[in-house]
């Protein structure tokens, strides 16, 4: 990829995490930008050496990973050490998905257990509070992916849109999970069964 391009794949992924119009995967990245005005810029050199850093198949999920982190990100912030440390972890978990997923979920479940709190009632806001499932995400013990995977299934956010009282945290986690969703790709059938394993059998 050439600075440029990289550029048009920041601006497009900076939209779609922190705009409700607009979805990357509907316009298919697709967004006005001129190189003229890119050759301006005063960080264009940030782009060009992300460009060199990363393939073209990497540099999406670069920027959407660090994006879910922090969706205020400026360019020149995402090549330090932990705008690279960020990139690493969410490869290593989509390449290894579902063992990460069951490790989350086995977390989940140990959790629960631990709190005397049986799964359906983890997945309750109490007295409009925020749910022990969503305070696990908020502590970083599981990871937003798990939390989109989880949802594929039992459909927890619109009822937590209604449910929580709280309207400063969980709106913005909410966006970022339903703007991540597209982004996450797993086995049905074998998330389904990790789930089935550890939350119903186990």
């Amino acid at each position: 990829m050439e600075g440029f391009d990289v550029f048009k794949t920041y601006l497009a992924l900076k939209l779609h995490f922190t705009s409700k119009s607009y979805d990357y995967h509907k316009y298919e990245g697709k967004i006005t930008a001129k190189l003229d005005t890119f050759t301006k810029r005063n960080d264009r050199y940030f782009f060009y050496k992300l460009s060199k850093k990363y393939k073209a198949n990497q540099i999406e999920d670069f920027f959407v990973s660090n994006f879910i982190k922090n969706d205020r990100n400026w360019v020149g912030s995402l090549l330090d050490n932990e705008g690279e440390n960020t990139y690493k972890d969410y490869i290593k978990y989509s390449q290894s998905l579902s063992y990460n997923f069951r490790m989350d979920c086995v977390h989940i479940s140990d959790n629960f257990n631990a709190n005397n709190v049986s799964f359906d009632t983890g997945l309750l806001p109490p007295n409009g509070q925020h749910p022990r499932l969503l305070q696990l995400l908020i502590q970083k013990k599981i990871t937003y992916q798990t939390a989109v995977i989880i949802d594929h299934y039992l459909s927890y956010i619109k009822n937590w849109n209604v449910e929580i009282k709280e309207k400063v945290v969980w709106p913005k986690i909410a966006f970022k999970i339903n703007k991540l969703k597209k982004f996450v790709k797993f086995n049905e059938t074998k998330c389904k069964l990790i789930m089935k394993e550890v939350f119903v059998n186990g």
